[in-house]
């Protein structure tokens, strides 16, 4: 019955942690991207990654409150993945198996 009940637990930890990670990875990407602009101004589709960020953040600033909770929720959204990674991580250390 643990053993049901800590795959029940694995598969939501899972899922947070994929979604976690995918976050991690895409901010490196922004990261690499703004480097191989800085580095390499000529190629096609990389030198747009600064420009694009500046506006982004700007669009979000010039929007005052809701720029704010815009902010708040894109990047609050890994934040919550990892801590509920952590929740079901403990709830299914929790679980021994036999």
């Amino acid at each position: 019955m643990n053993a049901i009940k800590k795959l029940l637990i694995s598969i939501p930890m899972a899922l947070c942690w994929l979604y976690f990670m995918s976050g991690v990875v895409s901010l490196f990407a922004v990261f690499i991207g703004i480097y191989l602009s800085v580095f390499f101004p000529n190629m096609p589709y990389i030198k747009h990654v600064l420009p694009n960020l500046i506006d982004l953040i700007s669009t979000l600033g010039d929007n005052g409150v809701v720029g704010i909770i815009a902010f708040a929720i894109l990047i609050g959204q890994f934040f919550l993945a990892y801590n509920l990674y952590n929740f079901f991580k403990k709830h299914r250390d929790k679980y021994q198996s036999l």
